[in-house]
């Protein structure tokens, strides 16, 4: 499961005085291996200083005229998903973690990257599971609808028995590739284990049909590796949203990922292989 950003702040960070000089902050990122720095004035952070300020500025310069970013926060029950993001809009490189009121540690943009890399599967380049489900809650927070459409490929432990790991390593990062490739922007993909991907839509379960019969059919044309003939499932669960979502959200997703699932599983009978698991009002998937 992805951790808060408590889990990984600073607490015992190092603030600097606004009216102090370079030089001895320097003198301090130095000793500390510190690469940013809270500034206070009178007691109060009113910025940031960062190494690279710390790199362009004259040592006889005072902090407060050679910080370059103001104060953002982030609250220490977020995700460290929500931090990468606000990363990304900000264009910062720390944040200040607050509780309530209070301050209570930085975070920032190089530790957040460590733990995000841990949510990369290393042979696709996708995001592991736990992205899906965190773009999904957020999806649900906003009153979006949302579908999952479950890719599975067919009788993968074949292909890798009788063609080795090896082949079926590199058709795995086929698939992925022409999955990535073919996820239209407001969707989310990620590998959500062995030979089974999930892709994340704010359509209902109807309209997301389309997007999975296009992929298919990309899969279908796609030349693979070592002229293996290569075929995948989907499996699509997904609603119409009737009423204020009150119910348990994690609840809803996972039970929305497992019809999906189960869905993928019955279409490798079918001719097309599609099945729409679930159209309904997600409300009664929670119940």
């Amino acid at each position: 499961m992805m951790r808060k950003v408590s889990e990984i702040m600073v607490k015992d960070y190092t603030t600097v005085d606004a009216l102090w000089g370079i030089r001895r902050v320097q003198d301090i990122a130095e000793e500390n291996k510190t690469d940013c720095f809270p500034v206070t004035d009178n007691g109060e952070i009113i910025g940031v200083l960062t190494r690279n300020d710390l790199i362009k500025s004259h040592p006889n310069r005072i902090v407060i005229d050679a910080m370059s970013e103001s104060s953002k926060y982030i609250e220490a029950d977020e995700t460290v998903w929500k931090a990468k993001e606000l990363f990304e809009a900000e264009d910062t490189d720390i944040l200040l973690v607050t509780q309530g009121n209070k301050v209570t540690g930085v975070i920032t943009k190089n530790a957040v990257d460590v733990e995000i890399g841990k949510h990369i599967d290393i042979l696709t380049g996708l995001y592991k599971s736990d992205y899906i489900i965190y773009k999904a809650y957020k999806c649900l927070e906003q009153g979006k609808e949302i579908s999952i459409i479950f890719f599975d490929v067919n009788n993968f432990g074949h292909i890798d028995k009788e063609f080795g790991h090896m082949v079926g390593d590199n058709i795995l990062k086929e698939i992925a590739k022409i999955l990535n490739d073919n996820t239209p922007a407001g969707t989310f993909l990620c590998r959500y284990g062995g030979d089974e991907f999930a892709l994340l839509t704010d359509q209902c379960a109807e309209n997301s049909e389309s997007l999975a019969q296009d992929i298919l059919n990309k899969v279908k044309q796609h030349e693979f590796y070592s002229d293996i003939s290569i075929g995948v499932s989907a499996g699509i669960a997904g609603g119409k949203r009737r009423n204020p979502r009150k119910v348990n959200m994690y609840n809803t997703i996972t039970k929305l990922i497992n019809i999906a699932s189960l869905a993928s599983t019955k279409a490798k009978k079918e001719k097309d292989n599609l099945v729409l698991g679930y159209s309904g009002a997600i409300d009664e998937i929670a119940i």
